[in-house]
């Protein structure tokens, strides 16, 4: 449930240094989203009044172009996107990519292919699409269900046809609270997201999409019933993929095989090209993302464009893939929802996504920069 404290210019998190906050770069799931996917008022609200006090504001997300129409409706103020984990930079009032930057093709199919005979969903990032797809339905064991209900016992259990109805309230007219129209919109001219599913899809979609971010799910992804073709048939490789594993076992499994020690490097420990980084987060999905294109990178491209030095930035940021932008930005804030690794990396810890840890961290940088102004 979110907070209702009324916030004012107030330094709540103890921001300290010399220099002002000039840029500003949040995450968008965990961070500036509550747990209902919605932007809460009082982030808009701390958006808008530091880009009054001469902060630069922009977005840097592991979603892709096509998932920030929710933010764009809600901030339309906002013109810088880092999506994609930093692999596709977008210039909104342009309409124009600024940076770009795609896996090679056949180290992607390669890695797809694997990916493929763990019976997961799996989905590809290609500039604005998503490309997904749904296991086998054999490969949903009733030892596989019955971990994922363990995991998820606070979850709804109905039965139902159709997906987007069957976990959006009525009153809600097929959205998630405090979201709009316009945003599940999306959907409207895509078939598969407008159609009535089948049991068999149903059953997929219940068991690797958490009730939470289903709907946002079902409303931005194109489903193709062969990703390997698919992918092969495309002119260049995707800027990330993306798994939704659906029981914890099979995470444990996957991190087992897939994930290595030099997470980052361009090389493992044998002198190997490495060409992935596995990247953990909180819906239920693991990322598979290039080394050395992250939040960070991207976020230090913007800074040295505008000529800002690291003490000149914050970061927000609740998650793994967050952390290469904390770690570049002096004025880190990790979200009091984020694991204890992500704290440990940032300088500041503000309250969570659902009691205005956003707001808090944005109007303690225009406070902190008034009181350097008064030195």
């Amino acid at each position: 449930m979110s907070s209702t404290e009324t916030l004012e210019i107030k330094n709540y998190i103890g921001l300290t240094g010399d220099k002002p906050i000039r840029f500003i770069a949040s995450d968008v799931d965990g961070t500036l989203v509550n747990d209902a996917k919605s932007i809460p008022d009082d982030a808009i609200e701390a958006i808008r009044a530091a880009r009054e006090s001469g902060i630069r504001v922009a977005i840097a997300s592991g979603r892709a172009w096509n998932e920030m129409n929710d933010v764009i409706e809600k901030l339309p103020c906002l013109r810088y996107f880092m999506c994609t984990n930093g692999a596709y930079v977008m210039d909104k009032d342009e309409n124009r990519t600024l940076f770009h930057v795609t896996f090679d093709k056949e180290q992607a199919l390669y890695l797809l292919r694997k990916l493929l005979t763990y019976g997961v969903y799996v989905e590809a990032y290609v500039k604005d699409k998503i490309y997904g797809m749904y296991p086998p339905s054999r490969c949903i064991t009733p030892e596989r269900l019955c971990a994922c209900a363990d995991e998820r016992n606070n979850s709804d259990t109905k039965s139902s046809h159709s997906v987007m109805d069957n976990y959006i309230s009525a009153d809600t007219e097929g959205h998630l609270p405090g979201e709009t129209h316009d945003h599940y919109a999306l959907a409207e001219g895509d078939e598969a997201a407008n159609t009535n599913m089948s049991e068999c899809e149903v059953e997929q979609a219940n068991f690797f999409f958490r009730p939470n971010i289903r709907p946002f799910i079902l409303a931005t992804r194109t489903m193709v019933p062969d990703l390997l073709a698919h992918m092969e048939a495309l002119d260049e490789g995707p800027e990330k993929m993306q798994i939704f594993y659906g029981d914890e076992p099979m995470r444990q499994r996957i991190l087992q095989d897939l994930r290595d020690e030099y997470q980052g490097m361009s090389h493992d420990g044998t002198g190997r090209e490495r060409f992935y980084d596995v990247l953990l987060s909180s819906e239920g999905n693991l990322e598979f993302v290039l080394p050395h294109t992250t939040k960070g990178t991207a976020v230090e491209a913007l800074a040295n464009h505008w000529g800002f030095s690291p003490d000149e930035v914050m970061s927000l940021g609740d998650s793994e893939n967050d952390l290469s932008m904390l770690r570049f930005a002096d004025a880190s804030v990790a979200m009091g929802n984020g694991k204890p690794n992500i704290k440990e990396a940032a300088r500041y810890v503000t309250t969570d996504n659902n009691h205005q840890g956003v707001a808090k961290a944005i109007y303690s940088a225009i406070a902190y920069n008034n009181e350097l102004l008064k030195k």
